[in-house]
């Protein structure tokens, strides 16, 4: 009998109000010391769980909630005009207070929160929250922008700021244009041009022949390519004509989308005729020989003119 009830009780063991009931195998007695076994463990665990939740509490009150700004970023920041300037500002522990930017000189409100307080949609605050950065983006930052900017946390006091100072500087840009000059007709003209900036390079090329735009055309035999280069901030375009006319000679200008301008003159020489290029070594042996010819031509009339002249005089002296 004993050895029935071990088996039924290690096969339905638990700690059950169902159990305790209904089992043959534990006496009267034996009931109620599991339960005051398992009241008592109630009980302990329930107190842990009181305690731990006071102890956290009570850490919790020991954290400083003051905000701080951090010193993990430049306070100086240079830009080329027309970029976006973006002045990073780290705050720790700001819980409900909100990080205002403003000017310095002048003074002027730019920002609250993400709210742009100041009537100019340039100036925003961009909350990077896993880094605590609460950051001032200019868009097309000028050269007037340029000046000292604090970042400052809404307290009574107003001593939780920092300051920064943000240089502009004019953006540089330059073109230029190559390629020959003269080329003779039914020739290929290749002209290139490149164009570069201090920050990006510009949008688009253009090219313009005598005040008309030049675009791609397969049946005039003329190609337009351009190409991009970010590392150096270049932006390249090549203008090919593969037969060369007469009436493809002309000034021919490269433009930027910023206006930025330069030009190039070009002749086209007809091959059935002398063409000759000015300042070339046939053409100064051509006006060599010219002016040679000239000379020498001017010296036989001369002689003839004495000769008749001698002539003349002795025959009046004859006759008289």
């Amino acid at each position: 009998m004993q050895s029935t009830c071990r088996e039924d009780s290690m096969d339905t063991y638990r700690f059950s109000r169902t159990f305790l009931e209904e089992s043959r195998c534990v006496s009267g007695p034996g009931r109620w010391v599991v339960r005051a076994w398992v009241s008592v463990l109630a009980i302990s665990v329930l107190f842990c769980q009181v305690s731990g939740f006071r102890r956290r509490i009570s850490d919790r009150s020991h954290v400083p909630l003051t905000p701080v700004i951090l010193n993990t970023t430049t306070p100086n920041y240079t830009y080329i005009a027309g970029e976006t300037a973006i002045l990073y500002c780290a705050v720790e522990n700001l819980g409900t207070k909100t990080v205002t930017w403003r000017r310095a000189m002048p003074s002027v409100i730019l920002t609250v929160g993400l709210f742009t307080y100041f009537g100019d949609s340039r100036f925003q605050t961009h909350n990077v929250i896993h880094k605590d950065q609460w950051n001032l983006h200019i868009r097309n930052v000028s050269l007037e922008d340029e000046g000292r900017y604090e970042c400052q946390v809404s307290t009574k006091a107003r001593d939780i700021r920092r300051s920064f100072y943000l240089t502009v500087k004019e953006q540089t840009s330059t073109i230029h244009i190559s390629g020959k000059t003269y080329v003779e007709k039914n020739q290929r003209l290749v002209l290139l041009c490149n164009a570069s900036s201090d920050s990006y390079p510009p949008d688009d090329l253009d090219w313009f022949m005598n005040g008309h735009k030049i675009v791609s055309n397969e049946r005039e035999g003329i190609t337009i390519t351009k190409s991009v280069t970010y590392r150096n901030k270049t932006i390249r375009s090549e203008l090919a004509i593969a037969h060369a006319r007469m009436h493809h000679a002309g000034t021919y200008i490269c433009r930027t989308s910023d206006k930025l301008v330069t030009n190039i003159k070009v002749n086209v020489l007809n091959a059935g005729k002398d063409n000759v290029k000015r300042g070339t070594i046939i053409s100064d042996k051509s006006q060599f020989v010219k002016g040679k010819k000239g000379h020498t031509d001017g010296n036989i009339s001369n002689r003839l003119r004495g000769s008749w002249t001698l002539l003349f005089g002795i025959i009046l002296c004859v006759g008289s």
